[in-house]
């Protein structure tokens, strides 16, 4: 029996796609791999994974490709990925588990998209509807970022939203590749527009596109037309993401103001995201608001751990929000907090030297020379060149 099917497009993927294939033959019943032109060996790579191989001629249509890999499907349900994704035993474990309930026709997933080192975000999540129940009916639309969704509701489909994940890989691309990418994608956006005018949904995608190719003047325009053609549509976490970019765009800019208000505006939309109050308390600090930027740090944090009812939609590196807080109590003279603050930074991680220098000072203000004397140790153990630990080292051997 077939109840599970896997459907891929792909072009040209032969880097990414074996991790892909690994991770769900084990689970799923068939997997249908539909090539659009691919000149490597990614036909090959998908045959090796037992994988049927069809041949779709590009029509500069995503929906029209995916939905001829529909048409292969002998499976109940489909469960639709990418070449760049995977997923885990312990997701896969879900989705054989969800795909036994008969009272449901499709199910939302969280996509996680890692971020580069050095990222205040270490992750990012976005919920999309990846498995459904087979039906004629039930097709893709769009010519570019496709949606199964609305076809789902017209049916008066259940959804259920879930907290299985998938891994996406996009950085793994290289910069050229991702460029042609967003060079590729402007323009069927922008052809898309031509057909379907005043879509809020076409606008916010053209904003991140714009983003990604660094044109930020087209990007803020963008945005700010998705949010002009709001009419409910659209699903209320893109509305949110259209503020939330125009804030990192304009706090990248300097223009405090505007990024203050499209962080709060994007609060409202996404209590699950802990970028806006991260980026309020950028703003504080700025200012030299320094209680103020407390605040809103100790936000962001409660809302990156989560809670029993909520997943957070970004992944924050609490290492370096722990390091920006006890900055901050140490502004306003608490050096009890700052201190904890620099330990839990080093709880998160431990091999950075600067939380510890930073420890190191506040032991030395708040007397104890000995602890100052132990952090100052174990910041040139890590970093033996730093000269802000030698001279801590030396100040307390003076005052022994």
């Amino acid at each position: 029996m077939i109840q599970l099917s896997a459907c891929l497009i792909v072009k040209n993927e032969a880097d990414l796609l074996p991790r892909c294939l690994e991770s769900i033959r084990a689970f799923v019943d068939e997997i249908i791999v539909v090539d659009t032109g691919s000149t490597d060996n990614t036909v090959e790579m998908a045959r090796n994974y037992g994988a049927q191989v069809h041949f779709f001629s590009w029509i500069e249509d995503f929906s029209a490709a995916r939905n001829k890999s529909l048409s292969y499907v002998r499976g109940e349900w489909i469960l639709y990925i990418d070449a760049d994704e995977a997923i885990d035993t312990v997701n896969a474990a879900k989705i054989r588990q969800i795909i036994n309930r008969k009272d449901i026709t499709a199910v939302t997933v969280r996509q996680c998209i890692p971020q580069p080192v050095g990222n205040i975000a270490t992750a990012f999540y976005s919920e999309y509807c990846r498995i459904f129940r087979f039906h004629p009916d039930i097709r893709f639309e769009g010519k570019i970022h496709e949606q199964i969704l609305p076809a789902i509701e017209r049916l008066g489909g259940r959804v259920l939203r879930t907290d299985i994940v998938f891994h996406h890989w996009a950085y793994a691309a290289n910069g050229e590749k991702k460029r042609r990418r967003a060079e590729r994608n402007l323009r069927y956006l922008l052809a898309e527009l031509e057909r379907v005018q005043d879509d809020p949904f076409l606008y916010f995608n053209l904003g991140l596109t714009y983003r990604e190719l660094g044109q930020q003047d087209a990007a803020i325009r963008s945005f700010h037309h998705a949010l002009d053609r709001d009419d409910g549509r659209i699903k209320r976490e893109l509305i949110g993401l259209c503020h939330l970019n125009l804030a990192k765009i304009y706090l990248e800019s300097g223009n405090g103001t505007k990024a203050a208000h499209h962080s709060q505006m994007y609060a409202a939309f996404d209590p699950t995201n802990p970028l806006s109050a991260y980026m309020l308390a950028t703003l504080a600090v700025a200012n030299e608001q320094f209680n103020k930027a407390i605040f809103y740090l100790e936000t962001a944090i409660r809302i990156a751990k989560g809670g029993a009812f909520f997943h957070p939609s970004v992944e924050l590196n609490l290492a370096q929000i722990f390091l920006e807080l006890g900055s901050c109590h140490s502004a306003v003279g608490d050096l009890v907090r700052a201190e904890q603050d620099f330990a839990r930074a080093i709880e998160y991680n431990s091999s950075i030297a600067l939380p510890y220098l930073l420890r190191g000072n506040c032991r030395f203000m708040l007397g104890d020379k000995a602890g100052a004397k132990e952090m100052f140790g174990r910041a040139l153990t890590i970093d033996s060149s730093l000269r802000d630990a030698k001279d801590g080292l030396a100040l307390c051997s003076s005052h022994e």
